[in-house]
């Protein structure tokens, strides 16, 4: 795994928990595993995804956005030299209509399409909306889905959660095989207590 370790610090977040060839497991304390979260934010991997998971529902309601914000502009843009209101309005300012369309529509398909969760033996990464965050399996305290809730997320220490838009409970038996694989990745990766 690749880290950028700051000065002094470990470059090998595993050694932690791995129990290395020789060396005894350590276990790391609460106040030293929110240390991990926040000193290795940037932290990546380079060994190949063992699970890739997106929605399919997020999917169909960016289309679904596509549409109608295209239809209410370009209607606008239809509309607005209809009957003169005194406003003076030129053919610019009937084409601004769908060209902001046009960009309101790129800006929600691009963001409803980019929910994500990676995960591998380093650890899971997670992207959301915005941003795009790496969690280790040392700092991971598994996954839950709240009864209720729509999302699925990723518990890490002292009660914080990370909300992974990509398991959408609205896809169904998709995102039902999606967790199972996930747990199978828990359960072999993750460091006990």
């Amino acid at each position: 795994m690749t880290t950028n370790a700051p000065d002094g610090a470990t470059n090998n977040i595993n050694n932690a928990h791995s129990g290395a060839v020789g060396t005894p497991k350590v276990k790391l304390s609460d106040a030293e595993l929110q240390e991990y979260t926040a000193a290795f934010a940037g932290t990546t991997t380079t060994k190949p995804w063992e699970l890739e998971v997106t929605t399919k529902f997020l999917k169909k309601i960016a289309w679904l956005a596509v549409v109608v914000v295209m239809a209410v502009h370009i209607f606008m843009g239809a509309v607005v030299d209809v009957d003169f209101t005194g406003a003076a309005v030129t053919s610019i300012d009937t084409l601004a209509f769908p060209a902001i369309g046009i960009i309101i529509s790129v800006v929600l398909f691009l963001g409803l399409k980019r929910p994500r969760v990676r995960a591998n033996e380093d650890g899971v990464e997670v992207r959301n909306f915005i941003g795009t965050r790496f969690y280790p399996w040392a700092v991971i305290y598994g996954m839950s889905f709240p009864k209720g809730s729509s999302v699925a997320r990723l518990e890490l220490p002292d009660f914080e959660f990370v909300p992974m838009w990509a398991f959408q409970s609205r896809d169904g038996e998709d995102v039902v095989r999606a967790v199972a694989v996930f747990r199978e990745l828990e359960n072999k990766y993750m460091p006990e207590d």
